[in-house]
């Protein structure tokens, strides 16, 4: 091992001055973890443990988001005006009707009551697969979105769109 070693430095000293220095640096900041518990066993357990659960959780949500739109959620549609993107649900928005967004459609001058927004109770979906539950808000005076949750499934989200060929009704009001 010595003759190997002499071997290397004479053939290219510079080389072996830098893997040595590298490699009491590598040995250094392993040192220095496991000084500062950084790779406990107690500590790695814990983060394993809490990405196992957030994993499971993220499962669940995914699971009720589906349940949403499989138990039939109210496709709701709101092309931005000169925009090429559907305008995405957001929690604390209201809903407004199909009805009242195709007055608006020809008056946008028109401003909605708090009757011409969907009532509380209403689950209500996106094309970006988000779903929620409008809410009552007694600060706005409508329902608005809660509960917001996402499924990644696009056969469910593409199932919801083909129930509306139109895709104009009910609209994301504000």
């Amino acid at each position: 091992m010595r003759e190997t070693l002499e071997n290397l430095f004479q053939d290219n000293p510079t080389k072996f001055v830098l893997a040595a220095a590298s490699g009491t640096a590598v040995l250094l900041s392993l040192f220095m973890g496991f000084s500062r518990g950084a790779f406990s066993p107690s500590i790695t357990q814990s983060r394993i443990e809490d990405a196992q659960q957030a994993n499971e959780l993220r499962k669940q949500l995914i699971n009720i988001a589906n349940d949403r739109y499989d138990a039939g959620c109210e496709g709701v549609f709101y092309f931005k005006t000169g925009k090429d993107t559907y305008q995405p649900l957001t929690e604390g928005s209201g809903v407004i009707s199909g009805e009242f967004w195709r007055k608006w459609t020809k008056n946008n001058k028109l401003k909605p009551n708090k009757t011409d927004y969907l009532p509380a109770g209403t689950t209500v979906c996106d094309v970006y697969g988000n779903v929620g539950t409008l809410v009552s808000n007694k600060e706005k005076g409508y329902a608005t979105v809660a509960e917001l949750l996402n499924t990644p499934d696009q056969k469910r989200i593409t199932a919801m769109m083909k129930r509306y060929p139109t895709a104009n009704r009910p609209q994301v009001g504000s």
